[in-house]
């Protein structure tokens, strides 16, 4: 009884939230539904867009434990989930092992590399923006040495064979259960960083993100800490790398393991709020379906013109702009959608510079 004094308008909104979620691919193809979407997307492309926000949230949550709380910049954490997937594919392709076991394997081969990584940088008191730049080569070089072996599928990569569909395979003919795995996945990492921030870890962690000296003056083993945090971090990252793997069932280096792969992963975090419980999860609602929405209205395929040659021609000014609206319909503007993509983090930067969860905290703190 006690507990449920406790509760807060916010609390119902997430179970009300929780169970649309959970209830949403009964219903995904629903003419009510379809019918709120733009034309052309139907239940199944609404459960991928679903999917992928969730996946992105447990990716950004993920980061959260070591960059948000601990105060450990990474910018390198693609090497992690490359490891993950490359581990549980390589293993699932030339040994039949199951990628459930693979996913724990490329946890800790993920988690390894993330401790080997803060062991060398923290031993030589790289911290901030070195940190950084550490990951970040750690990143490249993974890509590079991957892109040249032979057993790893080399800038080819590795494509997974379908067997079936088969949770022990973890593969589906389906979304649904993609859908599923990814949203338990997701809270799972919810509830892994609700304990660490409730617990003597995320005290720790806090204070080492505010102020090494501090920490260590009062007695806290800095560097255990951190190595903790980033251990953890990485083979977090490496899970999702075996879900991305058997999702798509194809991975290529250079789209798994490259820098702006990192950096979507962080901004969901920094947009949301770093260093809470929820940010990363409302930055994946709020950034993961305007990149969908910004690759399909502007990437979504050959445009037949060059944006130059359009300007160039000699027509009316209403009709080169009708034209131009044709030319994005078609899928030009590659361009544009980054463009947009980064005026709306600036817009959100300096409106919200600590985050979206906590400006809510400031403006509805009574509710929240």
């Amino acid at each position: 009884m006690d507990y449920l004094k406790n509760l807060r308008p916010l609390h119902f909104f997430y179970l009300a939230a929780l169970l649309v979620l959970f209830t949403l691919p009964l219903y995904a193809e629903s003419g009510f539904v379809t019918g709120l979407m733009p034309e052309g997307m139907d239940g199944s492309a609404l459960l991928h867009v679903m999917l992928m926000i969730f996946f992105f949230g447990y990716l950004s949550q993920s980061w959260n434990i070591s960059g948000g709380f601990a105060g450990q910049l990474s910018l390198g954490h693609a090497a992690f989930f490359g490891l993950g997937a490359y581990t549980s594919s390589l293993l699932y392709v030339n040994f039949g092992i199951s990628p459930w076991v693979g996913m724990l394997a490329g946890m800790a081969v993920a988690g390894t590399f993330g401790l080997l990584i803060g062991l060398v940088s923290f031993h030589y008191g790289l911290k901030g923006p070195f940190f950084a730049l550490v990951t970040i080569a750690f990143a490249e070089i993974l890509r590079l040495i991957i892109q040249h072996l032979a057993f790893t599928g080399g800038p080819m990569g590795i494509l997974i064979p379908l067997m079936g569909d088969s949770w022990w395979e973890f593969q589906f003919l389906a979304k649904e259960p993609y859908y599923y795995i990814a949203l338990f996945m997701m809270l799972i990492s919810i509830a892994v960083v609700w304990v660490i921030a409730n617990s003597r870890w995320g005290f720790y962690f806090r204070a080492i993100r505010e102020d090494e000296d501090a920490a260590e003056a009062i007695g806290i083993d800095i560097t255990r800490y951190k190595l903790l945090s980033v251990t953890l971090s990485a083979a977090m990252t490496g899970a999702a790398g075996t879900f991305y793997a058997q999702y798509t069932q194809y991975i290529v280096p250079d789209d798994l393991i490259i820098v702006a792969f990192s950096i979507e992963i962080v901004l969901r975090a920094i947009i949301g709020g770093a260093g809470t419980v929820m940010g990363p999860i409302v930055g994946s609602f709020i950034m993961t379906p305007l990149g969908e929405a910004t690759r399909i209205i502007f990437e979504g395929g050959g445009a037949g013109i060059s944006l130059v040659s359009l300007l160039q021609q000699e027509i009316p000014a209403g009709e080169k702009f009708s034209q131009y609206l044709d030319y994005l319909a078609a899928g030009g503007g590659g361009g544009l959608a980054i463009m947009l993509y980064g005026a709306v983090l600036i817009v959100v930067c300096i409106g919200m510079p600590r985050g979206v969860v906590p400006w809510l905290r400031r403006r509805f703190g009574r509710y929240a």
